[in-house]
């Protein structure tokens, strides 16, 4: 599995290092990357807000059959499970692109923590020769994380480039442009949140992911007129687990991690509130019934027409009996 994320993390570094390039400062680069990923998402979001609506449409006939049948479990969720299908609608749609922002997320990851192999694309083994050299070093070896090498490497490039023949001059002068762009407010973004401790200012960054991915859920379920308490199976559990899981990942992992995780959650919900326009339990009401008419009219319309041809035809029929 890893292998699978790091091979989306190179993929997705080609496209973080274009808008690296392009803005210079990777707090820039990851929100027009982060843009960039939820345009590609924005079909699957709307087939979920669709869902989402739907779902929200047929809780009043939920509740009828859940009193026509009383305690008869089994029947009421035969009866909801026909229901579901005569509609149409998924009652689970919403678990897949619940989960993809995570798979995503973890593609992100290996994006951010291979900064050299990944996001720059140098040879492997020229960054290799260069952590072995670094981990050799006195003193300053021994702070390497072998999970993060890539990262620690930046960090002590300024230092030791000289003595770095493996790169070549151009991967010199990209390390070093890339390694100018990582700081905001203070902060260094390829530092985790858990290496300054609770009482830094990297701490801003799980409790605004927390608060992001909390707050985007809780107001779109308000917005579409639906609680906690009216989800089923795993949207329940992912109503409580994101946000959590969210926020540890964030102050676990580079603050990078973190930043994409804010700016998804805020414009996932920017795109939530334009599509919650259009796809809401109301107007999709409202559009069912204008085609259940339009149904209608058509069957009345075909009727009409056999009515006539037949008529017509019963009216030739006699005239020629009469001659």
């Amino acid at each position: 599995m890893n292998q699978l994320f790091n091979l989306i993390g190179y993929l997705f570094g080609y496209l973080l290092w274009g808008a690296f390039y392009l803005v210079g400062n990777f707090a820039v680069a990851i929100f027009v990357f982060t843009v960039i990923l939820r345009i590609v998402q924005f079909p699957m979001q709307i087939k979920s807000q669709k869902n989402m609506a739907g779902n929200m449409r047929l809780q009043k006939k939920q509740q009828e059959i859940q009193e026509k049948y009383g305690r008869d479990k089994a029947k009421v969720n035969e009866e909801v499970s026909k229901l579901y299908e005569k509609e149409n609608i998924n009652p689970m749609g919403g678990c897949l692109t619940t989960l993809i922002p995570m798979f995503l997320l973890m593609g992100v990851y290996w994006t951010v923590r291979n900064p050299l192999t990944n996001t720059l694309h140098i040879n492997s083994d020229s960054v290799n020769e260069a952590l072995t050299y670094l981990k050799g070093l006195p003193v300053v070896g021994a702070n390497i994380n072998d999970y993060y090498g890539e990262i620690n490497l930046i960090g002590y490039f300024s230092d030791i480039k000289d003595q770095l023949t493996c790169f070549s001059a151009a991967d010199v002068t990209k390390i070093e442009t890339f390694a100018k762009g990582f700081t905001l407010f203070g902060m260094n973004l390829l530092d985790a949140p858990n290496l300054h401790g609770f009482a830094s200012i990297y701490i801003l960054i799980p409790v605004l992911c927390f608060l992001s991915s909390f707050g985007t859920s809780f107001i779109t379920m308000r917005m579409n007129g639906t609680s906690f308490k009216g989800q089923q199976g795993c949207m329940n559990s992912m109503f409580l687990l994101m946000p959590v899981m969210s926020a540890w990942i964030a102050y676990s992992v580079p603050s990078a991690m973190g930043l994409y995780w804010i700016y998804s959650s805020i414009i996932g919900f920017v795109s939530t509130l334009i599509l919650h326009k259009f796809y809401n339990a109301e107007s999709m009401t409202a559009l069912d019934e204008a085609r259940r008419i339009a149904l209608l009219e058509e069957e009345e319309t075909a009727v009409r027409q056999v009515v006539r041809t037949y008529n017509t035809g019963s009216s030739k029929t006699k005239k020629k009996k009469k001659k």
